[in-house]
Protein backbone atom coordinates (compact mmCIF):
# COMPACT_ATOMS: atom_id res chain seq x y z
CA UNK A 1 0.00 0.00 0.00
CA UNK A 2 1.09 3.85 -0.10
CA UNK A 3 0.36 6.92 1.28
CA UNK A 4 0.73 10.39 0.79
CA UNK A 5 2.34 10.74 4.52
CA UNK A 6 5.63 9.17 5.10
CA UNK A 7 5.24 6.56 8.07
CA UNK A 8 2.00 5.48 7.28
CA UNK A 9 0.51 1.63 8.52
CA UNK A 10 -2.58 -0.01 7.56
CA UNK A 11 -4.72 -2.40 8.82
CA UNK A 12 -7.39 -4.17 7.71
CA UNK A 13 -10.73 -6.37 8.37
CA UNK A 14 -12.12 -8.53 6.02
CA UNK A 15 -15.45 -10.26 5.11
CA UNK A 16 -15.69 -13.34 2.76
CA UNK A 17 -18.61 -15.29 1.47
CA UNK A 18 -17.71 -19.11 -0.18
CA UNK A 19 -13.70 -18.16 0.45
CA UNK A 20 -11.60 -19.53 3.19
CA UNK A 21 -7.91 -18.14 4.13
CA UNK A 22 -8.92 -14.34 4.55
CA UNK A 23 -7.96 -12.76 8.04
CA UNK A 24 -7.94 -9.48 9.83
CA UNK A 25 -3.92 -8.31 10.15
CA UNK A 26 -1.88 -4.76 9.50
CA UNK A 27 0.90 -4.58 7.10
CA UNK A 28 2.24 -3.04 4.01
CA UNK A 29 0.67 -5.40 1.65
CA UNK A 30 -2.45 -8.14 2.01
CA UNK A 31 -0.68 -11.69 1.17
CA UNK A 32 -3.07 -14.59 1.77
CA UNK A 33 -4.08 -17.79 0.15
CA UNK A 34 -7.65 -17.57 -1.17
CA UNK A 35 -9.47 -20.65 -1.57
CA UNK A 36 -13.14 -20.79 -2.77
CA UNK A 37 -15.49 -23.04 -0.29
CA UNK A 38 -18.25 -23.82 -3.23
CA UNK A 39 -18.51 -24.62 -6.86
CA UNK A 40 -19.07 -20.95 -7.71
CA UNK A 41 -17.19 -17.92 -7.38
CA UNK A 42 -16.65 -16.43 -3.94
CA UNK A 43 -15.63 -13.08 -2.78
CA UNK A 44 -12.76 -11.49 0.28
CA UNK A 45 -13.70 -8.16 0.23
CA UNK A 46 -10.90 -6.10 2.94
CA UNK A 47 -11.54 -2.32 4.12
CA UNK A 48 -8.07 -1.17 4.89
CA UNK A 49 -7.84 1.70 7.26
CA UNK A 50 -4.55 4.12 6.89
CA UNK A 51 -3.09 5.52 9.99
CA UNK A 52 -0.74 8.28 10.13
CA UNK A 53 0.78 10.62 13.44
CA UNK A 54 -2.59 8.79 15.23
CA UNK A 55 -4.96 9.89 12.97
CA UNK A 56 -7.13 7.75 10.63
CA UNK A 57 -7.66 8.24 7.15
CA UNK A 58 -10.58 7.35 4.78
CA UNK A 59 -10.84 3.51 4.76
CA UNK A 60 -10.45 1.76 1.02
CA UNK A 61 -12.08 -1.31 -0.08
CA UNK A 62 -10.61 -3.65 -1.76
CA UNK A 63 -13.03 -7.02 -3.08
CA UNK A 64 -10.89 -10.59 -3.97
CA UNK A 65 -12.92 -12.49 -6.62
CA UNK A 66 -12.27 -16.53 -5.95
CA UNK A 67 -12.88 -18.79 -8.75
CA UNK A 68 -13.17 -22.39 -7.94
CA UNK A 69 -10.88 -24.94 -9.02
CA UNK A 70 -12.65 -27.61 -11.27
CA UNK A 71 -12.41 -30.90 -11.07
CA UNK A 72 -12.87 -33.57 -13.96
CA UNK A 73 -14.92 -36.91 -14.29
CA UNK A 74 -13.90 -39.15 -17.01
CA UNK A 75 -16.98 -41.60 -17.23
CA UNK A 76 -16.03 -44.22 -18.69
CA UNK A 77 -12.45 -43.94 -17.27
CA UNK A 78 -11.52 -46.70 -19.43
CA UNK A 79 -12.84 -48.45 -22.08
CA UNK A 80 -12.18 -51.35 -24.49
CA UNK A 81 -13.15 -51.58 -27.67
CA UNK A 82 -12.35 -53.65 -31.11
CA UNK A 83 -10.54 -51.82 -33.79
CA UNK A 84 -12.63 -49.91 -35.43
CA UNK A 85 -14.99 -49.03 -32.49
CA UNK A 86 -16.03 -45.64 -31.51
CA UNK A 87 -14.66 -44.31 -27.86
CA UNK A 88 -17.29 -42.89 -26.14
CA UNK A 89 -16.05 -40.85 -22.85
CA UNK A 90 -18.21 -38.44 -21.20
CA UNK A 91 -16.47 -35.06 -19.68
CA UNK A 92 -17.78 -33.72 -16.59
CA UNK A 93 -17.42 -31.46 -13.65
CA UNK A 94 -17.95 -30.19 -10.59
CA UNK A 95 -17.87 -26.46 -11.83
CA UNK A 96 -20.71 -25.40 -14.47
CA UNK A 97 -19.01 -23.54 -17.73
CA UNK A 98 -15.66 -25.88 -17.46
CA UNK A 99 -14.38 -26.55 -20.62
CA UNK A 100 -12.09 -29.90 -21.71
CA UNK A 101 -9.35 -30.31 -23.49
CA UNK A 102 -7.26 -33.13 -24.31
CA UNK A 103 -4.18 -34.73 -25.42
CA UNK A 104 -3.38 -38.33 -26.22
CA UNK A 105 -0.32 -40.80 -26.21
CA UNK A 106 -1.18 -43.78 -28.57
CA UNK A 107 0.35 -47.42 -28.71
CA UNK A 108 -0.68 -49.87 -31.68
CA UNK A 109 -3.27 -47.32 -32.32
CA UNK A 110 -4.62 -44.91 -35.05
CA UNK A 111 -7.48 -42.51 -34.61
CA UNK A 112 -6.51 -41.03 -31.60
CA UNK A 113 -6.43 -37.06 -31.41
CA UNK A 114 -5.99 -33.93 -29.43
CA UNK A 115 -9.02 -31.69 -29.38
CA UNK A 116 -11.35 -30.16 -26.79
CA UNK A 117 -14.94 -30.60 -26.23
CA UNK A 118 -17.33 -32.43 -23.12
CA UNK A 119 -17.04 -36.19 -24.86
CA UNK A 120 -13.96 -38.04 -26.76
CA UNK A 121 -15.99 -39.62 -29.30
CA UNK A 122 -13.17 -41.11 -31.83
CA UNK A 123 -13.05 -44.39 -34.26
CA UNK A 124 -9.86 -45.93 -33.11
CA UNK A 125 -8.22 -48.75 -35.03
CA UNK A 126 -5.68 -51.19 -33.87
CA UNK A 127 -2.26 -50.94 -35.70
CA UNK A 128 -1.19 -54.88 -34.90
CA UNK A 129 -1.97 -58.19 -33.88
CA UNK A 130 -1.68 -57.13 -30.15
CA UNK A 131 -3.85 -54.81 -28.26
CA UNK A 132 -3.22 -51.15 -28.31
CA UNK A 133 -3.91 -48.01 -25.96
CA UNK A 134 -5.19 -44.66 -26.46
CA UNK A 135 -4.38 -42.75 -23.42
CA UNK A 136 -5.83 -39.32 -23.19
CA UNK A 137 -4.78 -36.63 -20.66
CA UNK A 138 -7.70 -34.35 -19.81
CA UNK A 139 -7.33 -30.66 -18.29
CA UNK A 140 -10.48 -28.99 -17.28
CA UNK A 141 -10.35 -25.34 -17.23
CA UNK A 142 -13.11 -22.96 -15.72
CA UNK A 143 -12.94 -19.11 -15.01
CA UNK A 144 -9.28 -19.35 -16.43
CA UNK A 145 -8.31 -22.04 -13.62
CA UNK A 146 -7.03 -25.19 -14.37
CA UNK A 147 -7.68 -28.11 -12.46
CA UNK A 148 -5.65 -31.38 -12.10
CA UNK A 149 -5.62 -33.28 -15.31
CA UNK A 150 -7.04 -36.80 -15.58
CA UNK A 151 -6.38 -39.83 -17.38
CA UNK A 152 -8.65 -42.09 -19.91
CA UNK A 153 -7.61 -44.77 -21.16
CA UNK A 154 -8.61 -47.05 -24.21
CA UNK A 155 -7.90 -50.21 -25.24
CA UNK A 156 -8.24 -51.48 -28.50
CA UNK A 157 -8.53 -55.41 -29.35
CA UNK A 158 -7.51 -55.88 -33.00
CA UNK A 159 -10.03 -57.39 -35.26
CA UNK A 160 -9.41 -61.28 -36.13
CA UNK A 161 -9.00 -62.54 -39.46
CA UNK A 162 -9.52 -65.90 -40.91
CA UNK A 163 -7.95 -67.89 -43.63
CA UNK A 164 -8.54 -71.52 -44.99
CA UNK A 165 -6.20 -73.80 -46.86
CA UNK A 166 -7.57 -76.66 -48.75
CA UNK A 167 -6.77 -80.08 -46.96
CA UNK A 168 -5.20 -82.34 -49.47
CA UNK A 169 -6.71 -85.95 -48.96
Amino acid sequence: FRSNVAGTTFAWTVSQTNVSGASASSGSNITQTLTATSTSAGTASYTITPTANSCSGTPITVAITVNPIPSATATPNSQTLCSGGVSSVALTSNVASTTFAWTVTQSNVSGASASLGSNITQTLTATSTSAGTATYSIMPTANSCSGTAITATITVNPTPSATATPNAQ
